[in-house]
């Protein structure tokens, strides 16, 4: 099974796929990785680091890729084989076409449209130096990134979880909902 984990920055991405490995033992790889790798050794693709609003777009088809090789090193008749992939170009187009490959999926997406400046001075290394309007700005547009995705996971009919109103409690019903779909 492979775990897909996407929202914008911050919302808890990370944090989910940890606990996937901690409770469950299911590694996972954060798509920044590939992100970075794309960037350097491919930059005539586009695909770069920011919050630049068509970010996933050119990642999408190496995403899919990327899922579908790990999902066929999965050992099929061991259902607790599994693995996760989690980032911000994780998107529910990305995930359904992932899906329409066949491929055994189980996917959720997380979003705080209630993000706030503090939240985000509670992690300083993610905007190391950045002044109080970098703050404010980067947390107006995480609230207009979730919005987003809560109305495509609607429309897709994808998982959204909203953080902003319990973000424990709303980890743990993104967890529950990931195991149960296996």
């Amino acid at each position: 099974m492979i775990y897909l984990i996407g929202g914008p920055p911050r919302v808890g991405k990370s944090t989910l796929a940890w606990m996937l490995l901690e409770r469950d033992g299911i590694p996972g790889c954060p798509t920044d990785a590939l992100v970075s790798m794309l960037q350097r050794a491919a930059p005539q693709h586009g695909v770069r680091h920011g919050t630049h609003p068509d970010k996933a777009v050119p990642a999408q088809p190496f995403l899919v890729e990327f899922i579908r090789a790990t999902a066929e090193s999965l050992d099929d008749s061991d259902p607790l084989d599994g693995y996760v992939v989690e980032g911000d170009i994780v998107t529910p187009a990305a995930a359904t076409a992932a899906a329409g490959l066949g491929m055994p999926l189980s996917c959720v997406f997380l979003g705080n449209t209630e993000l706030t400046t503090d939240h985000l001075r509670a992690a300083p290394d993610w905007l190391d130096g950045a002044d109080d309007i970098t703050y404010r700005e980067i947390a107006a547009w995480v609230r207009e990134q979730s919005t987003a995705l809560r109305e495509a996971c609607a429309a897709g009919g994808h998982v959204y979880v909203e953080l902003g109103a319990g973000y424990a409690q709303g980890l743990e019903r993104a967890y529950s909902t990931l195991r149960e779909r296996r």
